[in-house]
């Protein structure tokens, strides 16, 4: 390709059980950044996460990391007469399969706390035959 794309997925470490509590509400919630890998012609990778501004200090918000987060995922042909697929997700990845091969989506993503906003739409093209990169 002309233009290579990188999939690059994080996990975070296993947390003791010594729970810790926030205090405060956040500040306004902000989209997640949505990354879509082609599996096979009928399945795709999602990962997402916050966008990292190095301006910031992040140590203060990982001492809040919640065991039980949620993110609801959402995709649909490319279409607005079609009907979004929504799935619940415990972590920041996920595969979603049974798709149409040589097809545009849509996908988006949102952190299943109050006020969250929906990631931008992603668009991902699924491949048309078994010339695919395999994770």
């Amino acid at each position: 390709d002309a233009e290579p794309r990188y999939l690059v997925s994080v996990r975070p470490a296993r947390v003791s059980n010594n729970k810790k509590s926030c205090s405060g509400r956040t500040k306004t919630q902000k989209p997640l950044q949505l990354v879509v890998g082609t599996l096979t012609p009928t399945s795709v990778f999602l990962s997402w996460g916050i966008l990292v501004n190095p301006q910031h200090d992040w140590t203060a918000t990982s001492n809040c990391a919640s065991d039980s987060r949620f993110y609801t995922v959402r995709y649909r042909e490319k279409d607005k007469d079609k009907k979004w697929v929504f799935q619940l997700c415990p972590v920041t990845e996920t595969v979603v399969d049974n798709l149409k091969p040589n097809t545009v989506y849509e996908f988006g993503v949102k952190d299943n706390v109050e006020d969250s906003i929906w990631s931008k739409t992603f668009n991902h093209k699924t491949v048309l035959s078994s010339k695919y990169l395999a994770i």
